[in-house]
């Protein structure tokens, strides 16, 4: 029972940090994070790193997506 709860609440601490960008950098309410919403998010990131976490290329951005991107460097966890 306790490794349950410990894994949970481990996967939680993995993916709070991406649902609070996405929800902070998601302006217009949509549940995606657009070129303009993440380059008002990252200003010193550029379109060739929003290109590489809009993973399946539909130009915009999940929580999902964010949540990988930081997992992997590539965006900071704290947005």
């Amino acid at each position: 029972m306790f490794k349950k709860i410990t894994a949970a609440t481990f996967a939680t601490a993995l993916i709070v940090p991406g649902f609070a960008l996405a929800q902070s950098a998601d302006t217009d309410g949509d549940g995606m994070v657009s070129m303009s919403e993440f380059q008002a998010a990252y200003p010193e990131a550029g379109a060739d790193v929003f290109s590489s976490v809009d993973t399946d290329a539909d130009g915009a951005l999940s929580e999902e997506e964010i949540t990988a991107a930081q997992e992997a460097g590539v965006l900071p966890a704290d947005g």
